[in-house]
């Protein structure tokens, strides 16, 4: 069952949103807007049509002198097939850089599992 934030909680966060995009936008923009139209766009960043997906991992990884992030969000598929189109030719699978990492990632599977068995027949 996904975790709920309390509406107190819900407000803070989109408060924070808001203020972040309010931050972000000139001055004469923000100074042009009247209260409702402010209160209208913190409405809007804090409603959220998604709900969590079941399956949210995000962690970070330093290797050598950077960090770099991984994400693995999962649940069901909820897109329209015409955004899944648009996404796919945005976001292709099939890059250089995502051969790569899939590489990288079998070949440490690889050497942790000779690591393993290494160990096993030292043991036994």
């Amino acid at each position: 069952m996904p975790v709920r934030n309390s509406p107190r909680e819900e407000s803070t966060s989109s408060t924070i949103k808001s203020e972040w995009l309010f931050t972000r936008l000139p001055e004469w923009v923000v100074d042009s807007l009247t209260s409702r139209q402010k209160v209208a766009i913190d409405s809007a960043v804090g409603t959220r049509s998604w709900s969590r997906p079941p399956i949210n991992i995000r962690f970070s990884v330093p290797f050598l002198t950077r960090r770099y992030y991984i994400t693995v969000v999962s649940g069901e598929e909820k897109r329209t097939p015409k955004r899944l189109a648009e996404e796919r030719d945005e976001y292709p699978l099939r890059t250089l850089a995502n051969a790569f990492f899939f590489v990288g990632v079998l070949t440490a599977a690889y050497v942790v599992a000779l690591i393993g068995l290494g160990v096993y027949n030292f043991i036994f």
